[in-house]
């Protein structure tokens, strides 16, 4: 069987750039600005760790009501999903630093990146089977499990890319993957807009089944597509 994951790679990742120049007081304006956003994402990344690592206690009143009977008979799957992905939102910002991908720290970058992807095909595999029993039925379900299974390929996308020595392509991937990553934050943060909207939980969660992945997806391509243009 002929392997087009490259071609894949070609389509969604265009390779064209165009020169331009930045004056150094751009650099600095940038540089202050991206190291503003990757604080957030940091801080954001911490409070799901702390969040979700309540999950390792295994104590049932930390799980919401409508999933407890699923979570208790399913607690493998559930702590792979909970292990692993605690394991990627924590590692990941740190991996976007471009320090550590250069010189006495690339051999840390290489390391955290390979615990970081076992932790997407532990979580995004625990994920995949514990989305099938996902509250709110077949609309939910769908939702998280494309959730898991661009998961799951991204991260095969990256492996494959940085194998092969395709440094920037492998980058991108990591980009899509960490957006994919980080619905565990938007997904807590739209359903605190929910809530306060006085939006009900079942109509909530069936929204943000999608909702909390696929804007992150498109945020990924533009920044991505945005880097082409530079």
């Amino acid at each position: 069987m002929k392997d087009y994951s490259h071609l894949i790679s070609a389509r969604i990742f265009s390779n064209r750039s165009k020169e331009q120049t930045i004056s150094t007081p751009q650099k600095k304006a940038f540089s202050k600005k991206a190291g503003l956003g990757w604080s957030l994402m940091l801080f954001l990344a911490l409070l799901l760790f702390l969040l979700a690592s309540r999950y390792l206690t295994l104590n049932p009143d930390v799980y919401f009501p409508e999933q407890k009977g699923v979570y208790i008979a399913n607690t493998t799957f559930l702590l792979m999903h909970i292990i692993g992905s605690m394991l990627a939102i924590l590692i990941g910002p740190f991996q976007f630093l471009p320090k550590i991908r250069t010189g006495r720290l690339l051999n840390l970058h290489r390391w955290l990146g390979r615990i970081y992807l076992l932790g997407i095909l532990i979580g995004g595999t625990g994920g995949l089977y514990m989305a099938q029993l996902a509250y709110g039925g077949i609309v939910t379900r769908l939702g998280f499990t494309t959730l898991a299974l661009l998961w799951l390929v991204s991260g095969g996308m990256a492996y494959k890319t940085i194998r092969n020595k395709q440094l920037e392509i492998h980058r991108k991937w990591m980009t899509v993957n960490y957006a994919l990553t980080f619905a565990g934050v938007t997904l807590r943060l739209w359903q605190v807009i929910f809530g306060i909207s006085g939006l009900d939980f079942l109509t909530g969660y069936l929204i943000v089944s999608w909702l909390c992945w696929a804007p992150n997806l498109l945020v990924a391509f533009w920044i991505n597509s945005r880097d082409n243009s530079v």
